[in-house]
């Protein structure tokens, strides 16, 4: 193991890594105290080295940077969306050539959101100790124990990535993996448009439209202040809180004090700019309102069909040694009913009949919709039977029914 403390001996193990072609990589931080989470250790294994980078005193990252974003060389991580979004946010650079780890086990039948020391566990029979998760990364000296479990992050990545690839292959899945591994070379996910906020507000979601036009004013204004505060949007006010005002509306400070949930001090502090962003959400005109997600109402018996291709996928995917969690949720089969039933030419947009899914399952789906597959108890297995060969003609995904 490797402490690098500056700058000559990061571009040394950078270099390491770019030979190799391969990298492995976990990152320590601090969400709690800054508008943008802080680095506090960042974990290296390239071949048999295994490198901690203090960035507490290594202030030019731009070889590790560059490294992420470079689309030759396989960088390594389990469950890799909070670590890639954050040196996105440090970088500027959108990551390229990530292999998920966790995302790969689900595809291979290990589970769907595995843990690391649980995969590890499974694959190599090691047990990791858990006694530093919740460390003060930030804090210097780092004890023996913060360095052996932050090394222990990324010492067994480069062994499982063998393992997981070679499953892959063995299974004809590699495909499934890339496809799914695309989510990271995007930088739409990582980026944090302020007028978009309310969107990832999942209580939001009950508003009506005139609740959604305040609280898209009270998210943006909640997104400016804590990066004038710099502390994190949560700390300014809870979503909860801000959801609250939404549909309470308050127009007078009277009105604000009878809300519970608003902490005193941001009352004291911000009650004037809270009103202020209510009025402009009243005064947005009803053209002008933003429309709530996409919710497919459904009949009765839409409904009863979706609880029975529910019931399909999950016996599809047991079939393929997969979670159902990982290839489809009730929202996708939601989707794929409200459309199927109106003969919506755009069918071919629903997530579950694209790509590996569509191979997988949707196309079956399709077919028991249409009534070309039928279903039966198998009486000897207590399973689910499919009474017909799968449908594959790739041209009836988008038929109009």
């Amino acid at each position: 193991m490797r402490y690098l403390r500056t700058s000559d001996a990061l571009l040394e193990v950078c270099a390491q890594a770019r030979s190799a072609g391969i990298m492995s990589l976990d990152l320590e931080f601090v969400r709690e105290r800054s508008y943008v989470p802080q680095l506090a250790l960042i974990q290296m294994a390239v071949g048999d080295t295994c490198a901690i980078i203090d960035p507490l005193e290594i202030h030019d990252l731009s070889p590790l940077f560059t490294l992420v974003s470079c689309p030759d060389i396989i960088k390594v991580l389990h469950a890799a969306g909070q670590d890639m979004e954050i040196l996105y946010w440090h970088s500027g650079k959108t990551p390229a050539r990530i292999f998920d780890t966790q995302i790969a086990a689900a595809l291979v039948g290990l589970g769907d959101q595995l843990s690391y020391g649980r995969l590890v566990e499974s694959l190599l029979g090691v047990t990791l100790t858990k006694g530093e998760s919740y460390s003060d990364w930030l804090l210097r000296p780092l004890s023996a124990a913060q360095l052996s479990y932050a090394v222990d992050d990324v010492r067994y990545l480069p062994v499982l990535y063998d393992l997981l690839s070679a499953r892959l292959a063995q299974m004809g899945r590699t495909s499934w993996a890339t496809e799914e591994f695309q989510k990271y070379d995007t930088p739409e996910p990582y980026q944090r448009h302020p007028r978009d906020l309310f969107r990832r507000i999942r209580r939001g979601r009950t508003l009506s439209a005139q609740g959604l036009a305040i609280l898209r004013e009270l998210a943006e204004w909640r997104e400016r202040e804590a990066q004038r505060r710099d502390c994190p949007p949560g700390s300014v006010i809870r979503d909860e809180a801000l959801v609250a005002l939404a549909r309470k509306a308050p127009q007078s400070l009277d009105d604000l004090q009878r809300l519970r949930g608003l902490p005193r001090r941001e009352l004291e502090q911000s009650a004037m700019e809270l009103l202020q962003a209510v009025a402009r959400g009243l005064a947005v005109t009803e053209a002008e309102r933003p429309q709530a997600t996409q919710q497919w109402r459904l009949t009765q018996v839409e409904k009863l069909m979706v609880k029975f291709l529910d019931t399909c996928l999950g016996a599809l995917c047991q079939q393929h040694r997969l979670s159902a969690a990982c290839v489809g949720n009730r929202a996708d089969l939601e989707e794929l009913v409200h459309r199927y039933r109106r003969g919506c030419l755009q069918i071919e947009k629903c997530r579950i009949v694209n790509g590996w899914r569509g191979t997988l399952v949707g196309r079956d789906l399709l077919a028991i919709l249409a009534g070309r597959i039928g279903v039966q108890l198998d009486p000897q297995t207590g399973g689910m039977q499919f009474t017909s060969p799968p449908f594959t003609a790739h041209s009836d995904i988008a038929e109009d029914p």
